[in-house]
């Protein structure tokens, strides 16, 4: 492995994570990542097709939500990949509501039930995306509520916070997710010198870092984030003066609430 790198970009950053985990031409890194999270042996898992790998114009205008990979397993699975950099409003239903659409979508006109195949949300996080549980893996399906057995396997999420990555036992998914999170030259050169799969992963990521079109989707995607994160600061601190304001005039808490419309 060259100790010559361009300055790396950051896979938590969504952009730059579809870049490297829904392109056709490194899916065998795809396959490696989501073969550790869904627990598949080597070989297990022998290909994956994807349904869109572009980054549209659109994807830098400043209105995209999310960035995910859509893309069906040699096992007929389909599976949607995504990268939460940080908590957004109603997260969890929207998290449901895509993977609805990706059963229902399977079906199409004429098709039939029997025909469905399990779908799986994997979701990357960045912040404790599941504070009920200290787990860094967590794997949701709709279960009985006493017995705990499952309704059918056609549903199924699971959630990796890197924030626990400390409490995870998994070796090979624990890997992954250290690549996912490193933030210096010298830990994705650690985990290159482990494996050619990562040897693989750093190389990739250096090409992508290396392309000046990919570095403007990057800092536009970065500067999207901190104007968003400036705007709802500046909501909440305007929304706290205007309650702190009511509160010395004499109002309630739950009145001030009512008069907010909060």
């Amino acid at each position: 492995m060259k100790d010559n790198l361009p300055e790396l970009l950051s896979p938590k950053v969504d952009i730059i994570f579809k870049l490297l985990f829904g392109d056709e031409r490194n899916k065998d890194l795809t396959i490696s990542f989501i073969s550790a999270v869904l627990g598949y042996k080597d070989g297990e898992l022998e290909d994956i097709s994807f349904y869109d790998t572009h980054l549209k114009r659109e994807h830098i205008d400043g209105k995209l939500e999310i960035l995910d990979i859509k893309a069906k397993l040699s096992n007929g699975n389909v599976i949607d990949v995504e990268m939460q950099s940080r908590c957004v409003p109603s997260i969890r239903k929207r998290i449901s509501y895509y993977k609805s659409n990706m059963l229902t979508e399977q079906i199409g006109r004429g098709g039939s039930y029997s025909g469905l195949k399990p779908v799986k949300s994997i979701i990357v996080a960045d912040f404790d995306f599941i504070p009920e549980s200290e787990k860094c893996h967590t794997v949701f399906q709709m279960l009985e509520k006493e017995e705990h057995f499952p309704f059918n396997d056609l549903e199924e999420i699971h959630v990796l916070c890197l924030k626990k990555l400390s409490k995870l036992d998994n070796e090979c998914l624990h890997e992954w997710l250290r690549f996912i999170n490193s933030e210096s030259k010298e830990e994705f050169m650690e985990l290159a010198e482990k494996s050619p799969v990562f040897e693989k992963a750093v190389d990739v990521l250096a090409t992508v870092s290396a392309d000046d079109y990919n570095r403007m989707l990057y800092e536009a995607r970065l500067k999207e984030w901190r104007d968003n994160k400036d705007r709802i600061d500046g909501a909440f601190t305007d929304g706290m003066k205007k309650v702190f304001s009511l509160l010395r005039q004499g109002y309630s808490v739950d009145e001030a609430e009512r008069k907010l419309g909060l």
